[in-house]
């Protein structure tokens, strides 16, 4: 099945008493490029989402939030900051006595100091929060594949519905190049025939070069390149890995063929043809763009 390189997916859960959330989304990109929004406490923990990361995606650019709070207070403690109190303390009494101030300095005066307590937290176990953020994120991810494969199905839809109408269009060709390359021979030889009308010429020589002109105008070949391209499209679609890549390729393949096709022929009908090919072949390169 393939992917589409566009998809969303979220999960939040408490666990150890950690409340964790993950947020997966991602937009076209040639290669993989994976943006991580972690707090700083959790700077350590980035090159595991990276490579986790990695593992689920090939190529597309990621945007990967994680929100990690401790939400269990016991191991949380409360301390005062003796040196900053003792500091502000001597200061305030220094300021009283030398302007003569009243007042005493009281627990009140104190408390109002955010600064003079701190909260202390034990040493985080990256280990124990590792494992856990692991559980989080495969279950974003898990929705975040989901998406991808629901519009990768899409992708596959339109991308076969194209496929079948260049199908058509190539039999057509196919259909039209022998009446093509006679009804041509005939005008070159009625035209020549008509410009040498009175002078002497081998006729021999006539059928020769409109023989040479045929070869030259022939477009047997890039029919049957044309029709393998086409298998060889549905069976990649088939294959269980990332294909983008490989349907770029072969959709240039398909191009090249249909535009040396257009410039071979010279036909009108066949031009037109061409014409609408072209613009099926561009739909399935456009839509390619999207698939991992």
């Amino acid at each position: 099945m393939i992917k589409s390189m566009t998809g969303y997916g979220r999960h939040r859960e408490v666990i150890d008493g950690r409340d964790i959330l993950c947020e997966v989304k991602s937009v076209n990109s040639r290669y993989l490029d994976t943006n991580i929004k972690l707090g700083r406490a959790y700077n350590a923990l980035e090159d595991k989402v990276k490579q986790y990361a990695a593992t689920r995606v090939s190529r597309g650019k990621m945007d990967i939030y994680i929100s990690i709070d401790r939400i269990a207070g016991d191991d949380n403690g409360l301390s005062v900051n003796e040196k900053f109190l003792e500091s502000y303390v001597s200061l305030l009494r220094d300021i009283k006595e030398r302007y003569a101030l009243g007042g005493d300095v009281t627990i009140q005066t104190v408390a109002g100091r955010s600064e003079v307590f701190q909260l202390t937290r034990p040493d985080e176990d990256m280990e124990a929060t590792a494992v856990a953020l692991a559980q989080v994120m495969e279950k974003a991810f898990d929705g975040f594949t989901a998406m991808r494969e629901t519009e990768g199905a899409k992708l596959e839809a339109d991308l076969l519905g194209h496929l079948e109408v260049l199908e058509g269009l190539r039999e057509k060709i196919a259909e039209r190049a022998p009446i093509s390359v006679s009804e041509n021979n005939e005008k070159m030889k009625a035209r020549i025939r008509e410009l040498l009308d009175g002078v002497a010429y081998d006729e021999a020589r006539l059928l020769t070069e409109c023989a040479i002109f045929a070869d030259k105008a022939d477009i047997s070949e890039e029919i049957a390149r044309l029709g393998s391209h086409f298998e060889q499209f549905r069976k990649i679609l088939k294959e269980n890995v990332p294909v983008g890549r490989k349907l770029d390729f072969l959709v240039q393949e398909m191009n090249r063929e249909v535009n040396t096709i257009g410039s071979k022929c010279n036909d009108g009908e066949t031009a037109k043809i061409v014409i609408d090919a072209k613009s099926y072949v561009e739909k399935i390169r456009e839509q390619i763009q999207n698939i991992e």
